[in-house]
Protein backbone atom coordinates (compact mmCIF):
# COMPACT_ATOMS: atom_id res chain seq x y z
CA UNK A 1 0.00 0.00 0.00
CA UNK A 2 2.78 2.57 1.06
CA UNK A 3 4.42 1.41 -2.37
CA UNK A 4 1.41 2.29 -4.33
CA UNK A 5 0.81 5.79 -2.50
CA UNK A 6 4.29 6.98 -3.00
CA UNK A 7 4.39 6.36 -6.95
CA UNK A 8 1.05 7.91 -7.10
CA UNK A 9 2.56 10.69 -5.29
CA UNK A 10 5.76 10.53 -7.86
CA UNK A 11 3.64 10.09 -11.01
CA UNK A 12 1.77 13.19 -9.98
CA UNK A 13 4.65 15.19 -9.52
CA UNK A 14 6.22 13.89 -12.84
CA UNK A 15 10.16 13.71 -11.34
CA UNK A 16 10.38 10.36 -13.72
CA UNK A 17 11.34 8.26 -10.90
CA UNK A 18 9.28 5.24 -8.77
CA UNK A 19 9.83 2.65 -5.93
CA UNK A 20 10.52 -0.80 -8.33
CA UNK A 21 8.08 -3.16 -7.23
CA UNK A 22 9.77 -6.20 -8.62
CA UNK A 23 13.34 -7.07 -9.53
CA UNK A 24 16.75 -6.81 -7.08
CA UNK A 25 15.82 -3.58 -6.20
CA UNK A 26 12.30 -3.53 -5.23
CA UNK A 27 11.19 -0.87 -2.87
CA UNK A 28 13.97 1.78 -4.22
CA UNK A 29 14.23 4.23 -6.48
CA UNK A 30 14.00 3.73 -10.33
CA UNK A 31 13.88 5.45 -12.87
CA UNK A 32 10.45 5.22 -15.36
CA UNK A 33 10.44 4.33 -18.70
CA UNK A 34 7.53 4.79 -21.23
CA UNK A 35 4.86 2.36 -21.38
CA UNK A 36 6.75 0.03 -23.89
CA UNK A 37 10.12 -0.45 -22.10
CA UNK A 38 8.32 -0.73 -18.43
CA UNK A 39 6.45 -3.34 -20.55
CA UNK A 40 9.11 -4.80 -21.22
CA UNK A 41 11.05 -5.05 -18.10
CA UNK A 42 7.93 -6.89 -16.67
CA UNK A 43 8.06 -9.18 -18.91
CA UNK A 44 11.93 -10.45 -18.62
CA UNK A 45 11.40 -9.98 -14.80
CA UNK A 46 8.60 -12.18 -15.10
CA UNK A 47 9.72 -15.08 -17.35
CA UNK A 48 13.51 -15.45 -17.00
CA UNK A 49 15.26 -18.76 -16.84
CA UNK A 50 16.04 -20.08 -13.67
CA UNK A 51 19.47 -19.52 -14.80
CA UNK A 52 19.74 -16.06 -14.90
CA UNK A 53 17.21 -14.73 -13.36
CA UNK A 54 19.52 -13.23 -10.79
CA UNK A 55 21.90 -11.84 -13.53
CA UNK A 56 19.18 -10.20 -15.30
CA UNK A 57 17.40 -8.75 -12.14
CA UNK A 58 20.74 -7.35 -11.55
CA UNK A 59 21.31 -5.72 -15.02
CA UNK A 60 18.28 -3.67 -14.71
CA UNK A 61 18.64 -2.80 -11.23
CA UNK A 62 22.18 -1.14 -12.49
CA UNK A 63 20.58 0.27 -15.24
CA UNK A 64 17.10 1.66 -13.73
CA UNK A 65 18.56 2.89 -10.48
CA UNK A 66 18.80 6.22 -9.26
CA UNK A 67 21.60 8.25 -10.49
CA UNK A 68 22.96 5.35 -12.73
CA UNK A 69 25.75 6.62 -14.32
CA UNK A 70 27.39 5.30 -17.78
CA UNK A 71 30.20 2.59 -15.60
CA UNK A 72 26.39 1.25 -14.02
CA UNK A 73 25.02 1.63 -17.57
CA UNK A 74 28.19 -0.32 -19.30
CA UNK A 75 28.60 -3.31 -16.60
CA UNK A 76 24.44 -3.80 -17.05
CA UNK A 77 25.47 -4.47 -20.96
CA UNK A 78 28.06 -7.21 -19.47
CA UNK A 79 26.06 -8.86 -17.80
CA UNK A 80 23.53 -9.01 -20.66
CA UNK A 81 25.83 -9.75 -23.27
CA UNK A 82 27.23 -12.39 -20.59
CA UNK A 83 23.78 -14.12 -20.96
CA UNK A 84 23.59 -13.76 -24.66
CA UNK A 85 27.21 -15.33 -25.16
CA UNK A 86 25.71 -18.65 -23.11
CA UNK A 87 22.61 -18.48 -25.75
CA UNK A 88 24.77 -17.86 -28.60
CA UNK A 89 24.44 -21.54 -30.26
CA UNK A 90 21.19 -20.55 -30.03
CA UNK A 91 20.59 -17.10 -30.94
CA UNK A 92 22.60 -19.00 -34.29
CA UNK A 93 20.16 -21.45 -34.94
CA UNK A 94 16.94 -19.59 -34.33
CA UNK A 95 17.51 -15.96 -35.41
CA UNK A 96 19.61 -14.87 -38.87
CA UNK A 97 23.29 -15.01 -38.49
CA UNK A 98 23.97 -11.78 -39.33
CA UNK A 99 22.13 -10.83 -36.39
CA UNK A 100 23.57 -13.19 -34.01
CA UNK A 101 26.92 -11.40 -35.41
CA UNK A 102 25.78 -7.80 -34.56
CA UNK A 103 25.01 -8.27 -31.15
CA UNK A 104 28.72 -9.38 -30.48
CA UNK A 105 30.26 -6.86 -32.73
CA UNK A 106 28.91 -4.10 -30.29
CA UNK A 107 29.59 -5.61 -27.02
CA UNK A 108 33.10 -6.45 -28.49
CA UNK A 109 33.85 -3.53 -30.29
CA UNK A 110 32.56 -0.45 -28.92
CA UNK A 111 34.44 -0.40 -25.15
CA UNK A 112 32.18 -2.40 -23.87
CA UNK A 113 33.09 -5.68 -23.04
CA UNK A 114 36.90 -5.08 -23.73
CA UNK A 115 38.91 -2.07 -23.23
CA UNK A 116 41.82 -1.61 -24.87
CA UNK A 117 42.76 1.06 -27.65
CA UNK A 118 41.16 -0.73 -30.05
CA UNK A 119 37.57 -0.16 -28.69
CA UNK A 120 35.47 2.66 -29.76
CA UNK A 121 34.68 4.70 -26.95
CA UNK A 122 34.36 8.33 -28.08
CA UNK A 123 30.59 7.88 -28.37
CA UNK A 124 27.29 9.33 -26.84
CA UNK A 125 25.75 8.02 -23.66
CA UNK A 126 22.52 7.30 -25.35
CA UNK A 127 24.08 4.64 -27.61
CA UNK A 128 24.31 2.50 -24.43
CA UNK A 129 20.38 3.20 -23.43
CA UNK A 130 20.14 1.96 -26.85
CA UNK A 131 22.31 -1.37 -26.67
CA UNK A 132 20.70 -2.09 -23.27
CA UNK A 133 17.04 -2.37 -24.33
CA UNK A 134 18.21 -4.01 -27.23
CA UNK A 135 20.24 -6.76 -25.36
CA UNK A 136 17.31 -6.77 -22.77
CA UNK A 137 14.75 -7.51 -25.96
CA UNK A 138 17.17 -10.31 -26.92
CA UNK A 139 16.94 -11.79 -23.53
CA UNK A 140 13.37 -11.41 -23.62
CA UNK A 141 12.92 -13.21 -27.22
CA UNK A 142 15.20 -16.00 -26.17
CA UNK A 143 13.94 -16.49 -23.06
CA UNK A 144 10.25 -16.91 -25.19
CA UNK A 145 12.45 -19.63 -28.07
CA UNK A 146 12.79 -21.33 -24.58
CA UNK A 147 10.21 -21.68 -23.11
CA UNK A 148 8.91 -22.99 -26.48
CA UNK A 149 11.21 -25.31 -26.73
CA UNK A 150 10.39 -26.63 -23.30
CA UNK A 151 7.19 -26.79 -24.06
CA UNK A 152 5.71 -23.93 -21.81
CA UNK A 153 3.80 -21.36 -23.09
CA UNK A 154 5.28 -18.01 -24.61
Amino acid sequence: MYRWKANELLKAAGIGYRLADSGEDLGRLVAVFDDGRSELLGEVLGRTQPDTAARVQHAVALFRRRGAGDEDKRSALITLAGILEERRQLIKAELVSADEGALFHIANKFAIRHQNRQQLSDYDPAFLDWVFWWYLGTVELTNRIISRQEGKSA
